[in-house]
């Protein structure tokens, strides 16, 4: 059962280390329209990517507990180098760096995602 789950966070490029706050993803299977489920220490839910055109969006979604956030790493297609970021609609503010095909965005503040309150997170990147 362990290996099947370790391919699971394989493909979906899964990265997290509670302590830091990061958490990322790369999916490796259908970029374009991805979704999957995450668990991290305090608690678990979604992640969706859409790409589309010279955009692409990103959502992480709290379904159960808590998830604290400084940085996300996200796969993202030449091109694509700025993001904004918002949680349950509010900006948030945000710096990315661009880096070996990914984007590394660090949040200027830790925000703390909990189920039912601001369960969601979205990220446009352009």
């Amino acid at each position: 059962a362990m290996a099947s789950w370790g391919v699971y966070t394989a493909l979906c490029g899964y990265e997290y280390h509670g302590p830091k706050g990061h958490l990322g993803f790369a999916p490796r299977l259908s970029p374009e329209n991805f979704q999957a489920a995450f668990t991290a220490a305090e608690g678990w839910g979604t992640f969706t990517q859409k790409r589309g055109g010279t955009a692409q969006t990103n959502r992480i979604e709290v379904r159960w507990g808590k998830l604290r956030l400084k940085t996300l790493a996200l796969a993202v297609p030449a091109g694509l180098k700025t993001a904004t970021v918002s949680v349950a609609g509010k900006p948030v503010k945000a710096t990315a760096q661009l880096a070996n095909g990914g984007l590394t965005i660090t949040l200027s503040e830790e925000v703390s995602l909990s189920a039912g309150e601001s369960p969601e997170l979205t990220i446009n990147v352009q």
